[in-house]
């Protein structure tokens, strides 16, 4: 077996290796070094793009499925319509393009908001 370098560091020296393999260490200065543990992650292996999506209606493996079954549904929507649908994304986050997605103004939107937070605040509810 090859001999591995464990790394430490020490408060006062800073990091160093050594071949013992221990949590905690003596340094040559005579404070406690600890042991560095580091692990090597693939971090493309971890992305998944699996998700139900209820823009499509259905559990989508990856981007490129979600971008056919949105193409899908349009062409279904352009046959029944008469007309040229163009569907786009819109990223969850941005809840001024969900709100004119689904239809609603986002003043309308906030002057709910502070409806519902007077609400509260006169009934003791909540912050």
């Amino acid at each position: 077996m090859a001999h591995v370098k464990v790394e430490y560091i020490c408060p006062a020296c800073g990091p160093f290796e050594s071949d013992v393999r221990q949590d905690t260490l003596q340094c040559r200065c005579g404070k406690t070094a600890k042991r560095v543990y580091s692990v090597a992650i693939n971090r493309t292996s971890l992305k998944s793009e699996a998700r139900w999506d209820p823009v499509v209606g259905a559990y989508v493996e990856n981007n490129r499925q979600f971008d056919y079954l949105l193409a899908q549904g349009a062409a279904v929507q352009e046959e029944k319509l008469g007309m040229e649908s163009n569907l786009v994304k819109v990223d969850s986050r941005d809840t001024d393009a969900l709100d004119s997605l689904h239809g609603y103004d986002p003043n309308e939107r906030q002057h709910l908001k502070e409806q519902t937070e007077k609400v509260k605040h006169d009934a003791g509810v909540g912050p």
